[in-house]
């Protein structure tokens, strides 16, 4: 039995990885296409630059460092049908091979292939959770960037408007660049409990030190507020340095409030930070970490709904059997996406994820009931 478990998961993973590098391979070829005048004026402005000496060279390579952090989020969001497709493919060529009906004659019903498959299944989704919380995050500053950042050392630098913290302070950047976690032309204002305003600080620079959750400041000042200066009973005393501004507003933080994008692209723990900091709601972080575990289950229940399409006892028409499985699991997981990812009024995001998943669970279980096997 492990002879045949070790050749139809390997045959599935063949498929899987065939299947997701010719979609890969053709979504970017499209992308690149489409942006040809970008890349050719990025390439243009690398060979001009020195950085390299050939004009192809330098287009393979602002293609590999565009497209090369997306392979990850591709995969992120095609596992779950590129695995129904590895899984059509492979129980295709069995069926045509009269491999099945071989199975059938040993004793071992066909039900037992299914598992297999199954098996790699979620070995491919586990994948999509290690590379969710720990691949991803690491890329989620490249991602941000589009076609007009190619070639360019920094990432997708915008301006801060002012931004409240946690603690109520505001924070104000002329440029901020996410990817170096640079802040140029910074700017705090500190207020008390009623809103008021009780000290400023400037500085030329600021740069994130997360041991001490402050941006240092270079060349800051501060200059305290003081209620007695207006009713002209004192005179303003002079800025002062200041080294540093304490928030909680991080480079991810001030990420996620200007890319809406950005947060599905962070960690759990990450999201749960930043809903500390008021940078997204408490309950889409919530809704994004349930959904992933969401996104699971629901790959591998729409599999096993998938497989009666093409694990047949006898002759059947596999293309016909094809548009069918296309026509019911695509939209199946594309609305469990939708569902999971919407807020659904009045109930909690705990119970509004496991919605899709309560109406294909009874299905998967019907499906592969009455598989004749």
């Amino acid at each position: 039995m492990r002879i045949l478990d070790r050749a139809i998961v390997g045959r599935f993973l063949v498929n899987f990885a065939i299947l997701f590098t010719l979609l890969y391979v053709l979504a970017a070829s499209i992308d690149v296409i489409l942006q040809m005048k970008e890349f050719v004026a990025a390439t243009a402005a690398e060979v001009k630059s020195g950085r390299h000496s050939n004009s192809v060279v330098a287009f393979v390579s602002l293609v590999a460092e565009f497209h090369g952090p997306r392979l990850f989020q591709f995969f992120q969001f095609m596992v779950g049908l590129v695995g129904i497709g590895a899984m059509g493919f492979t129980f295709a060529q069995m069926h045509r091979a009269r491999e099945l009906t071989a199975i059938m004659a040993a004793g071992v019903p066909l039900r037992r292939c299914v598992w297999a498959v199954v098996f790699a299944a979620l070995a491919l989704n586990m994948f999509e959770v290690a590379n969710q919380e720990l691949i991803l995050p690491r890329l989620a500053e490249r991602l941000m960037r589009d076609h007009g950042d190619l070639g360019k050392p920094g990432g997708a630098a915008f301006t801060v408007p002012l931004t409240r913290d946690s603690a109520g302070n505001l924070l104000y950047a002329s440029k901020f660049d996410p990817e170096s976690g640079r802040i140029t032309g910074f700017l705090g204002l500190e207020r008390d409990d009623r809103g008021s305003l009780v000290r400023r600080v400037t500085a030329n620079a600021a740069t994130w030190d997360a041991a001490r959750a402050a941006w240092l400041l270079e060349s800051g000042t501060a200059l305290r507020r003081d209620p007695a200066v207006r009713e002209g009973s004192t005179v303003q005393e002079p800025p002062s340095p200041a080294e540093a501004w304490p928030t909680d507003l991080s480079p991810r933080a001030l990420t996620a409030r200007n890319y809406r994008l950005f947060a599905q692209v962070l960690s759990s723990p990450e999201l749960g930070r930043l809903a500390d900091a008021g940078a997204i709601e408490r309950s889409q972080a919530d809704r994004m970490v349930y959904g992933r575990i969401g996104t699971v289950i629901v790959n591998l229940l729409v599999l096993v709904a998938a497989v009666p399409f093409f694990l047949q006892r006898g002759p059947a028409n596999m293309l016909r059997e094809t548009v069918l499985c296309a026509a019911t699991c695509v939209p199946a997981i594309i609305l469990s996406a939708v569902l999971m990812a919407a807020p659904v009024p009045g109930l909690p995001p705990a119970v509004s994820v496991a919605l899709p998943i309560a109406v294909l669970t009874p299905v998967a279980v019907a499906r592969l009931s009455w598989l004749r096997s």
